[in-house]
């Protein structure tokens, strides 16, 4: 436990440091090369994701390879990854992903920093195992398993919410 509080403070000083600077994006160091299991399972993560009525599930869990356009810590403690889907995985992406997330997949890991809105800090605070690897950086070729899901708080974009599992692809 106490390497996962030195590592959301560390999350958190950095997201108030980028909120005060102005930036929007984190780099973080890659995640080590790594072959996808044969079959995605979900984890117990998807009980730690606020509000799920606003998630509109469209398979409980799904297999997706892609570049990696970004990587955001947001308030709610949660990462957004920012996927540019390869091109047998674009069918996933709708209208609404096209035209607000600029072609990309949203990959969401729960619960990863301290959250700061005051609704999910008892959720993350009961979270026993949040993900903790590393993101990967901007460029970054990868595959990815989560939930595969509609925002409908956010005009319906795609989305991998939560992630269960992510390593990167060898180029």
């Amino acid at each position: 436990m106490k390497r996962f509080v030195s590592f959301a403070s560390l999350v958190t000083a950095v997201w108030l440091v980028c909120a005060l600077a102005g930036c929007a994006e984190v780099a973080r160091q890659s995640v080590p090369v790594s072959i996808p299991p044969a079959t995605c399972a979900a984890t117990d993560q998807d009980q730690y994701v606020y509000d799920p009525r606003r998630l509109q599930v469209v398979q409980s869990c799904i297999h997706v390879t892609g570049i990696v356009e970004a990587v955001e810590i947001e308030p709610d403690g949660d990462a957004n990854l920012f996927l540019r889907p390869d091109p047998q995985y674009r069918d996933l992406l709708t209208p609404a992903s096209i035209q607000y997330e600029q072609g990309n997949l949203v990959i969401e890991p729960v619960c990863v920093g301290q959250p700061v809105q005051s609704n999910v800090m008892l959720l993350c605070a009961g979270d026993p195992d949040p993900f903790t690897g590393s993101f990967p950086a901007a460029g970054t070729h990868v595959w990815m398993e989560g939930r595969y899901v509609l925002d409908l708080h956010h005009e319906g974009h795609a989305e991998l919410h939560p992630l269960y599992r992510m390593g990167t692809l060898s180029s």
